[in-house]
């Protein structure tokens, strides 16, 4: 199966991400960013970049193509650089959302803390998960993204103003996001109390789910209600998503050897 799509698929789309890339930089070319709003060099686009690379070596190496796998490992290896250099902001301990070079050459960047930076960066492996630069910028998700409301739930960003619904907090929640924290900590977990974190947003996002378990884009900071798209697809997968890296990560550390039903069906 991979020796059929390797040529149509896996090479023409590594060779597009390898050639896309900014000079200077060798970041990736800009695009549009994940929500759909601004134009730029994103700091989550670039770790999927890098991540993409990474997967297309694995599978050059599976079919024996040498100097392809060197060459997507070479141009992974320099996104990753580029990330750490021109993406990560060392004296606000955060990944910026994005950057634009200028005709001039001059990089322009737009710091906005925005939670699919760093979730970019752990979850396409740019960084090890224990990496202290990785902690900081969750710490600054934390202190800032998360809603300080009896409500509670993580905004997209600092000043997120999409369907906005009070004015006396920085944003809306989203069950995305939300669960983005869970699935960073499931991944940092090394033992059963470690799990804290990832229960208390897997609760949170079950709590506000509809009486139906349909899951909105984001809710009110204020009463909880369901706000935006709903059911919204995305919402819904990072919960399985989230739900199956947690019963996989207790079946690695063997805290629980009989609670994910997949494994169990393997067996």
């Amino acid at each position: 199966f991979i020796e059929r799509v390797y040529d149509k698929l896996v090479k023409q789309a590594a060779d597009f991400m390898v050639s896309y890339r900014d000079k200077k930089t060798l970041l990736p070319q800009p695009s549009y960013d994940l929500w759909e709003e601004k134009f730029g060099t994103h700091t989550f686009t670039a770790s999927t970049v890098y991540g993409a690379l990474i997967a297309a070596a694995r599978i050059a190496k599976l079919l024996g193509k040498n100097e392809s796998e060197q060459e997507y490992l070479k141009a992974a290896f320099e996104v990753r650089q580029g990330i750490l250099t021109y993406l990560y902001d060392e004296p606000t301990n955060s990944f910026v959302k994005m950057v634009n070079i200028l005709e001039d050459g001059t990089l322009k960047y737009d710091k906005t803390l925005d939670i699919s930076s760093v979730y970019g960066v752990f979850a396409f492996g740019v960084l090890d998960i224990n990496d202290d630069r990785l902690a900081r910028a969750i710490k600054q998700v934390e202190d800032k993204l998360v809603v300080k409301t009896n409500i509670s739930g993580v905004i997209r960003y600092e000043n997120d103003r999409y369907f906005r619904s009070t004015n006396d907090v920085p944003g809306n929640p989203w069950f995305i996001g939300s669960l983005w924290l869970a699935q960073y900590y499931i991944a940092k977990a090394k033992k059963e109390t470690d799990f804290k974190e990832v229960h208390k947003w897997i609760e949170w996002t079950v709590k506000y789910a509809g009486p139906s378990g349909m899951l909105s884009e984001q809710i009110n900071p204020r009463t909880g209600a369901q706000l935006s798209a709903t059911p919204l697809t995305w919402s819904h997968s990072e919960y399985v998503t989230t739900v199956i890296k947690y019963l996989n990560r207790l079946e690695q550390l063997g805290i629980c050897l009989k609670c994910n039903p997949l494994y169990q069906e393997k067996d």
